[in-house]
């Protein structure tokens, strides 16, 4: 697997890119100092993350390469959701590197930026189970074969990827590793004011996800939101097995439901061709 490197900055050349840097990584640093895994403070610093210094691409890709394996793809836009996923299968990370600018801050359009994909997502790569995780989803994406499918695990890449809670047992209270908890100061509040009633066990999940009325009225709503609360990385690997087997079992229905080749016979048709007919359950004449 080649090593996708810079050949040179993808940052903006307005000098404001600095500044904006500088807001964000504050402000969510202050948020997450009581919410934040000490993993993820620690991997902050080894990837050289800084507030007053635009990031070194370059830097971390290597990094990144050299002690998980995980190649950075930087993407100048958000990748489509099919090589977002397939990406991940291989073991590579698609970051987008544009920044917003002041007038995008607290919400760019578009989809994420490089603060979002950076900041929230590249530093958890450096735990080992939350790496195995992330390649595992990658992978189920490949059982995604029909819409309720697709919409099942998006649903779930939501409420782990994006609003994860993360705590464990030697812990009081949650850790948050879901990106849109990390690096979203409107997510990160909604989800320190949340109630316990809304939190819920990962094991739980699939079972919750698979209502798709149920599901979407949970994961739309502006409150109460519910999230999904992993015991460790151990239990996110557990809940991506057992949204497989609900994809293939969805698989498995919809193949089901295809009417079969002889499901329907022709309008006209003799009497020898009535009497095969009445003897297969099933044929039904068609109009």
């Amino acid at each position: 697997m080649s090593l996708h490197l810079l050949a040179r900055p993808h940052h903006p050349a307005a000098p404001a890119s600095g500044m904006v840097w500088k807001m964000l990584f504050d402000r969510q640093q202050a948020l997450l100092h009581r919410w934040a895994s000490p993993a993820f403070s620690r991997a902050i610093a080894e990837l050289g993350l800084r507030r007053d210094a635009l990031p070194n691409l370059q830097q971390i890709s290597r990094l990144m390469q050299q002690r998980t394996g995980w190649t950075l793809l930087l993407t100048g836009a958000p990748v489509s959701e099919a090589a977002y996923y397939a990406a991940l299968a291989r073991r590579e990370l698609p970051v987008v590197s544009r920044l917003r600018s002041f007038s995008e801050f607290d919400q760019p359009p578009g989809g994420p930026d490089l603060f979002a994909d950076l900041f929230g997502r590249v530093p958890l790569l450096l735990e080992p189970g939350y790496a195995e995780a992330l390649q595992a989803l990658g992978c189920a994406w490949q059982l995604a074969t029909t819409p309720a499918a697709v919409a099942l695990l998006r649903r779930f890449s939501r409420a782990t990827l994006e609003r994860g809670l993360l705590a464990p047992a030697a812990e009081g209270r949650p850790h948050f590793y879901g990106v849109a908890l990390l690096t979203s100061a409107r997510h990160l509040h909604g989800a320190a004011a949340s109630e316990a009633s809304t939190h819920l066990p990962l094991a739980t999940a699939i079972q919750q996800l698979s209502q798709p009325l149920l599901a979407e009225a949970s994961l739309t709503a502006v409150e109460p939101e519910t999230y999904f609360v992993a015991a460790d990385w151990a239990d996110l690997g557990a809940a991506i097995q057992q949204l497989r087997h609900e994809l293939v079992k969805l698989q498995r229905q919809a193949v089901g439901a295809r009417p079969l080749p002889f499901a329907t016979v022709p309008a006209e048709y003799n009497s020898r061709s009535h009497a095969f007919a009445a003897r297969i359950p099933g044929l039904r004449r068609s109009s």
